[in-house]
């Protein structure tokens, strides 16, 4: 899998000061490119618990040995926001302009298990898995998720992939993702900006003759924006020819599901997508 991200969260970890899912700083700095690199592994007890002792001897002294902070800045919680791609592209480049160096003489393998433990870490006490994931996995198929998520490259691709969002997400913010969508956005991690941007976030742009495009945003530039419609369509909106461009916080295209499904039904999703990536 080619990973060449451009990051503009990066700075936020490792570099500019703490970091949280509920309120991330603004990037200062854009890294390098990225180079190829290989797929990430499906993540695994062994290769957290061999990720912490490689994390203990490369990134402790600044984060400390529970990722709280040393003489580097909190990243509890930081992989529910970047996500695995984004934890490696800022150990494998760095963050130019701060304290965090570019770590590219580890290998592809060792990168990925200190990613594996850097995105358990926040993990605890933020809930605990008490649902069925066989009946979860049945509640995922017959609500039609796949249908615009992919786990292990099945299904589609209009919303995040979600192979790995047990090892991304905790159990508190799966269960507000599956009731309030629209208000757990993550981060993207793939346009090129300097501040933090949710990703999946909805826009609706009025055009001069009054005919209105919603979508999400999935690129921008000085002249245009680039929206993804609920058909997964991309619209390219050339910004001279509209009279408003407006984000419409707390929309998503995926449902609310708080009164589609019975609790219940709920803890056992949540139990079935915190499978995925074994990070619980």
């Amino acid at each position: 899998m080619t990973a060449i991200r451009s990051l503009r969260m990066i700075a936020l970890i490792f570099g500019l000061g703490p970091i949280c899912l509920a309120s991330p700083a603004a990037a200062q700095f854009a890294p390098p490119p990225i180079p190829p690199h290989s797929a990430h592994p499906k993540a695994t007890p062994e290769s957290v618990s061999q990720g912490k002792d490689l994390f203990a001897g490369t990134c402790a002294n600044c984060h400390g040995i529970d990722g709280s902070g040393a003489n580097g800045p909190n990243i509890q919680g930081v992989g529910g926001t970047l996500g695995p791609e984004g934890l490696y592209a800022t150990i494998r480049g760095g963050v130019p302009g701060t304290g965090m160096p570019p770590f590219a003489t580890l290998d592809d393998a060792t990168i990925w298990k200190i990613v594996d433990y850097v995105s358990s870490l926040g993990h605890e006490n933020a809930g605990v898995a008490t649902g069925d994931p066989k009946k979860g996995k049945a509640i995922y198929e017959s609500n039609g998720c796949a249908s615009c998520h992919t786990i292990d490259a099945e299904g589609g691709d209009l919303g995040p992939d979600l192979s790995h969002v047990g090892a991304q997400r905790s159990i508190v913010s799966l269960e507000k993702t599956l009731t309030d969508p629209g208000g757990n956005l993550p981060l993207d991690t793939s346009l090129q900006e300097r501040s933090a941007y949710p990703a999946y976030m909805m826009y609706r742009a009025v055009k001069k003759d009054g005919k209105a495009v919603e979508g999400m945003r999935v690129d921008e530039d000085s002249f245009t924006m680039q929206l993804r419609d609920s058909s997964g369509h991309i619209q390219s909106i050339q910004k001279f020819e509209v009279q408003k461009i407006e984000p419409e916080p707390g929309k998503s295209f995926m449902p609310s599901y708080k009164d589609k499904l019975s609790a219940t039904q709920i803890n056992d999703l949540v139990a079935y997508l915190s499978s995925l990536g074994g990070a619980q």
